[in-house]
């Protein structure tokens, strides 16, 4: 879906289908909306009064003909909540809710007032880069391996075809002239995070057999604008990555540690941010096999990689940073081959540590030891920010609603939760005991890789990874196991995979 800015006035414009927006309580619209009601003969209103059919709760949709009383021929109005409570999340949901009303009529062009600017603190940039957001997020749809445009004239068929109409444009129209180059800008930034946030759906939907390790080195190396660098397995285990290498044992895939840099185009960084993300491409559990009941969800467990990938797209395409952005992606796959490692094995780290593996289910914080000491090796970093589907123990404790956040700096913390409220993503502070590290103990290793079943595991995967922080590097570690893939379907969030952290950061990165 293309997203353009045009001036003039929406009760006039031409497009299949027009957008406006009422707050809870109005019953005579202003505005645009004002205008849409008037060329309409009071439609609006009448609705508002007469049938109450509509409310004005964020997200509710109203769909209209216009009995070609305008160019359009349907008048979708779509509701913003309470005037003194709009926030951004509030914008994204309701542009995500109208889009998808839209999509249910099968138009390809559809035309938009914004939403929200100027009201409750919001600026005419803001509010178009949140439209674009929720515009393209709620249209989103996984069709790759989807059957479309065959039709054999029966029934189903013909059904399914019309499913596959998509909207081809969406055109935000203004009457002042003054506001265009902001709204321009918005949308500018708005499209590129949420078509990025799409492309890390996609390859979290896609199947484990096409996102491979493989897949995930050559999409990384198609970014153009950022340097490469890609480590195979032989140059992985001459490096002494031995926690990385004992995953990857037992699959015949090819294995790959992957960094990406960003650089200003000053040369001279204000800071270094590294991001690392888990990417087991399929975790079958190793030898501590996972139970069938929902086995094929496991090709999500590189979630964590495609949100560093697609962040790392974003930033490529947005090349205003004046920070340096270091990605590392480890990626493998975790299967239960004659090469596998065992319970019972103990491999050394590349920081020297020697870690008894008793449960090879807890994979990816073996791959991420070795990938964060690399970073630090490679970047000497003055941030560390980590996103793992790591463990389920996250999803009991905080549902498929926020991600777990652990970290060594409560200020890097603070600054991650702030840009995940704006960017409509939450995280929950997990503590890092001392008590915890007990559970980590072995009797002939430094280290066990997975502590005390039942007890604070999120938590002690958590104090695992940071015995590989080396210094006061600040470091915070984002468990995003629940909310990576979910069961339910809002507005803006398909049910399955999310996209989860790819706003954040880049709300993070850029201050958003």
């Amino acid at each position: 879906m293309k997203i353009q800015v045009s001036k003039g006035d929406i009760s006039q414009f031409s497009a299949e289908a027009v957008v406006v927006n009422l707050f809870e309580g109005v019953t005579q619209p202003g505005g645009g909306t004002g205008r849409v009601n008037e060329a309409l003969g009071g439609l609006l209103a009448d609705e508002l009064t007469e049938t109450v059919r509509f409310k004005g709760s964020v997200g509710e949709t109203l769909v209209l003909h216009t009995h070609k009383k305008l160019p359009a021929r349907y008048v979708v109005l779509v509701g913003l909540g309470k005037a003194d409570k709009l926030e951004a999340k509030t914008l994204r949901r309701a542009s995500a809710a109208a889009i998808r009303a839209c999509m249910g009529l099968k138009v390809k062009s559809v035309a938009t007032l914004l939403h929200g600017a100027g009201i409750g603190g919001f600026e005419v940039e803001a509010a178009a880069r949140l439209l674009a957001e929720g515009s393209l997020l709620g249209a989103y749809k996984f069709t790759k391996y989807k059957q479309s445009g065959k039709s054999n004239g029966n029934k189903e068929d013909a059904e399914a075809k019309a499913e596959t109409v998509a909207i081809e444009t969406l055109t935000v129209v203004e009457v002042e002239e003054a506001k265009l180059s902001a709204i321009t800008k918005g949308v500018q930034q708005g499209q590129c995070i949420a078509e990025q946030v799409n492309q890390a759906r996609d390859w979290v939907f896609d199947s484990g057999n096409h996102v491979t390790p493989t897949y995930l080195k050559e999409q990384a190396e198609s970014i153009a604008g950022l340097q490469c660098t890609v480590l195979d397995d032989r140059a992985i285990e001459e490096l002494g990555m031995g926690a990385f290498s004992a995953v990857k044992q037992g699959t015949s895939q090819p294995s790959y540690l992957i960094h990406l840099r960003y650089t200003p185009a000053s040369g001279n960084p204000k800071k270094k941010i590294t991001l690392v993300g888990k990417g087991i491409t399929f975790d079958s559990g190793g030898l501590s096999l996972k139970p069938p009941q929902g086995q094929e969800l496991m090709k999500s467990d590189m979630a964590g990689a495609a949100a560093v990938l697609a962040t790392m797209k974003a930033v490529a395409a947005m090349p205003t940073l004046e920070v340096q952005v270091d990605a590392f992606i480890p990626t493998c796959e975790n299967m239960p081959g004659g090469r596998a490692v065992k319970p019972g094995d103990i491999v050394r780290a590349l920081n020297g540590k020697t870690i008894e593996i008793n449960n090879t289910d807890a994979e990816g914080r073996l791959i991420l030891c070795d990938a964060l000491t690399y970073a630090q090796q490679q970047v000497a970093p003055d941030e560390i920010i980590d996103l793992a589907t790591l463990t389920g123990a996250c999803v009991i404790a905080l549902g498929k609603v926020a991600a777990g956040m652990m970290g060594n700096n409560t200020a890097l913390q603070d600054g991650i939760r702030e840009a995940g409220e704006h960017a409509g993503e939450k995280f929950w502070p997990l503590p890092l005991y001392e008590e915890y590290k007990d559970a980590l103990k072995s009797d002939v290793a430094d280290l066990i890789n997975a502590g005390a079943k039942g007890e604070a595991g999120a938590s002690a995967a958590g104090v695992f990874l940071q015995a590989f922080i080396e210094g006061e590097c600040p470091w915070v570690h984002l468990d995003i196991a629940g909310p990576a893939y979910t069961g339910k379907d809002v507005p803006e969030v398909p049910k399955g995979a999310s996209g989860f952290g790819v706003r954040t950061l880049l709300y993070y990165l850029y201050n958003l």
